[in-house]
């Protein structure tokens, strides 16, 4: 326990829970092994660590004992729901084996390590030390992956760099050193170099993956801004970044480059509305659903495939009640006041994770495997918790000062 103490359990925790995870998924491909023997070993110890952290700091859990308990309440019943689809609902034998890796993910992967997350005081210390690790470490895992991919890997369409992850997680691994290294750019502009640097990894990243839902969620995190600042100017510089994007794409695709995976991947999802069969897997999960509206159907289809689509997934998997207990785990985010963020501007990229990640999960994965999603959901509460906690403290200590209590 002392040790744990000494080198600041929660602060490790949330680097490695936000970031720092990728870096076992970047050892079993150099290696030439497989991903179970480092991810799993991993997963143990953060569900250990977790259960530490939950002790440690359980009197602040109590203080936040209606966001714990929905929390909770969502991911018991999304088990339960597991439990009663893999026993009653048809699954390849293939898939079958999973049951038991499917429940662990939910509990130890997920439940645990969130609620974990909201013992967390996410203090301005913790914010701007995670941030300058975060910034450190994508800039040179991402430098190490794409050297990997210039000089050994030697694929530039749907490339997992190092990582054993999908393609299109490593293009939100280069989307999430772009947003980071901006915002330490500005943090500090007197040292550009590694913030520009970071920034051109990104976006080689981004294109070797030839992800789309990075693109898109570049796109929506410049709207928000734009959208902030509400000047004429810079809403006529998007609307032409996009457009020129656009006509860059389709001329692209007139030229000798036409079958390099970025360009042809952006130009079907552009020109052609090509999603690559989520437009049948999204129609099956809203069919499952209309036939078990209240509480929902199968948890994934027979393959082990899913809807595509966070919310269609919610309906499919857990009925109109499962997407009640959705808006009451985000419940806080009401609490959310733009002076958070203008009072410790070290908040955002957390924000912007969120954000980046809520696009992806509309396209990608299924619930219990959007460990990202959830990761940053968990975060921007707790920081909203603590904000809010800090703000109550503030006007009653004024109160108290003043004679008004």
């Amino acid at each position: 326990m002392e040790i744990l103490k000494k080198y600041n359990i929660e602060f490790l925790f949330l680097f490695f829970l936000t970031f720092g995870y990728i870096f076992v998924y970047s050892l079993a491909m150099p290696l030439g092994t497989s991903n179970k023997y480092f991810a799993v070993p991993f997963r143990m110890m953060m569900a250990c660590i977790s259960i530490y952290i939950i002790y440690k700091n359980f009197d602040n859990l109590k203080k936040r004992k209606t966001t714990v308990f929905f929390v909770i309440l969502f991911w018991l019943f999304y088990l339960i729901k597991a439990i009663y689809s893999f026993k009653n609902d048809i699954y390849l034998p293939q898939v079958m084996k999973t049951e038991y890796e499917v429940y662990i993910r939910i509990v130890f992967s997920n439940l645990l390590p969130y609620i974990a997350v909201l013992s967390v005081n996410f203090s301005k210390k913790i914010a701007v030390k995670l941030n300058r690790w975060i910034f450190n470490f994508l800039l040179i895992i991402l430098a190490v992956s794409c050297l990997y991919t210039i000089f050994v890997w030697n694929i530039y369409h749907q490339s997992s760099g190092i990582f054993t992850s999908h393609y299109i997680s490593m293009g939100h691994y280069g989307l999430s050193l772009m947003i980071i290294s901006i915002f330490s750019y500005f943090q500090t502009p007197q040292k550009p170099v590694k913030p520009i640097l970071g920034v051109l990894l990104g976006i080689f990243t981004v294109i070797t993956s030839s992800a789309r839902s990075p693109m898109l969620a570049a796109f929506i995190i410049l709207f928000l801004f734009v959208m902030y600042a509400n000047k004429l100017r810079y809403w006529i510089a998007l609307l032409s970044t996009a457009l020129l994007f656009i006509v860059g794409i389709y001329f692209l695709m007139q030229t000798s480059i036409s079958n390099f995976g970025f360009i042809k991947r952006m130009y079907d999802a552009i020109f052609e509305g090509n999603a690559y069969g989520r437009s049948y897997y999204l129609t099956r999960g809203w069919d499952v659903f209309k036939n078990n509206i209240l509480f929902g159907g199968r948890i994934l289809f027979e393959d082990a495939m899913y809807p595509h689509n966070i919310f269609v997934e919610l309906l499919m998997s857990m009925g109109i009640a499962g997407g009640i207990l959705f808006c009451l785990y985000f419940k806080d985010l009401t609490k959310f006041k733009l002076k958070y963020i203008k009072a410790n501007i070290n908040y955002l990229p957390y924000f912007l994770f969120f954000v980046q990640y809520l696009i992806l999960v509309q396209t990608s994965y299924c619930i219990f495997a959007n460990i990202e999603f959830w990761c940053f959901s968990a975060v921007i509460i707790s920081i909203i918790l603590f904000c809010n906690d800090e703000e109550i403290k503030s006007n009653d200590s004024r109160g108290y000062t003043t004679g008004n209590h």
